[in-house]
């Protein structure tokens, strides 16, 4: 008799109290066993935080292969952040070959559903063509989207597309405005990026 899905939302929340310390005292030991079951179960959020969990070790035995196995899963179900953390396994070679052409696959899918790390890292693989077809222009944009949710790193890229008229047209006031943006966000890059474009501008702060 399979469970219904009250029952495994049931199993699923008993994990996160445990994990958050949500009216109990928090605890790896007893939430990961409910986690585990939740995500053996079919529960998509038990899925991919039992991945987050594996991936980096936290009450649990490290494993790049079981919570490579756990994001499959919750990517299956459509979970953007599963997309997104199998980019980054096919891009940094997590227990899995690397490969730029699934990264940018799975960046896109997770970037198309708004996550902005996703955003942005599909603009570095368009803009330079890797793994997909460069585009300087559908960067610019992604990188917009990202900005627009705050990334600092596509704060910088952009003040460089600005003023370098990468996909766009140069335009000194954008460039200084993104880096700006990137400076406020302590982007290590950016401070050094800003007073060259400000003094090619001939502007002051």
């Amino acid at each position: 008799m399979t469970q219904s899905q009250t029952d495994i939302e049931s199993i699923y929340e008993q994990a996160r109290r445990y994990l958050q310390g949500d009216g109990v005292p928090h605890s790896y030991e007893k939430g990961i066993p409910y986690l585990k079951e939740a995500a053996d179960l079919g529960h998509v959020k038990a899925q991919y935080n039992l991945g987050i969990l594996l991936h980096e070790g936290l009450g649990i035995v490290q494993s790049y292969e079981e919570a490579h196995h756990y994001f499959a899963l919750a990517a299956n179900q459509g979970h953007p952040r599963a997309y997104y953390m199998l980019g980054c396994y096919f891009a940094f070679g997590f227990w899995l070959s690397p490969s730029e052409e699934q990264a940018c696959h799975y960046f896109r899918l997770a970037a198309d559903a708004g996550i902005a790390d996703a955003q942005y890292d599909l603009g570095v693989c368009l803009l330079n063509g890797k793994g997909t077809s460069k585009s300087e222009e559908e960067a610019v944009r992604y990188f917009t989207l990202a900005s627009d949710q705050g990334n600092v790193d596509a704060h910088y890229n952009l003040g460089i597309c600005y003023y370098q008229g990468l996909g766009a047209l140069v335009s000194h006031e954008r460039a200084i405005h993104y880096l700006e943006l990137a400076v406020q966000g302590k982007q290590t890059k950016a401070a050094a990026a800003l007073e060259t474009v400000m003094m090619a501008s001939n502007l002051s702060r």
